[in-house]
């Protein structure tokens, strides 16, 4: 695919299997999140310990997704891959993504678990055609449902991921448990009480 300048490095879309890339999509990781990102499986996971808190082993973390990732590949049947978009050499955008293996959904199914892009590529259709070239491949080794979660507050990824096709299933909610506790004898606004 060739952009419209001649001058422009021509998009690739991969799977990305480069151990000397890990540097590279570490820090567009790192550079290009910020607290809005974090939703429920950063808090799930080893990300964030607090809604809009990153945690500070963060990079480590993040390192250690990305090598994982990229040693992952189809013929052996991983469940985590790294999909690239790059302008010639360089990496401009990033797609982490984690297929069902579990298998005991009604559909096959995976997971957009980041999409991560340079912000001097955002607005520029990339970001789309790497959700594409995903979708593509997934459909491609029989996968029928691409799932994602977004943060409550990343309303731009949310209109950007409802521009291409992704559909609200679900509201996530959390409570924590261990603050102070909220008042035991909770206003009765919800209409529990008979």
């Amino acid at each position: 695919m060739k952009n419209a300048q001649a001058s422009t490095p021509a998009i690739s879309f991969s799977w990305c299997h480069d151990a000397t890339a890990e540097d590279a999509l570490c820090k567009l990781y790192l550079d290009n999140v910020s607290a809005d990102y974090i939703s429920h499986s950063e808090l799930q996971g080893e990300r964030a310990d607090a809604p809009g808190n990153w945690r500070a082993d963060l990079p480590e973390v993040i390192r250690g997704e990305i090598r994982a990732a990229l040693s992952h590949d189809w013929e052996h049947g991983d469940s985590t891959l790294l999909a690239v978009a790059t302008a010639g050499e360089a990496i401009v955008g990033m797609a982490l993504v984690s297929i069902d293996t579990r298998q005991r959904a009604s559909k096959s199914f995976a997971a957009l678990d980041d999409l991560v892009l340079l912000p001097s590529v955002r607005g520029s259709g990339i970001g789309s055609l790497l959700v594409e070239w995903v979708a593509t491949e997934l459909r491609s080794h029989g996968i029928a449902r691409l799932f994602l979660e977004c943060g409550a507050h990343n309303l731009t990824a949310q209109q950007f991921f409802q521009g291409r096709g992704f559909k609200q299933v679900s509201v996530v909610m959390l409570r924590e448990l261990d603050a102070v506790a909220v008042s035991a004898a909770v206003d009765d606004k919800d209409g529990d009480r008979g």
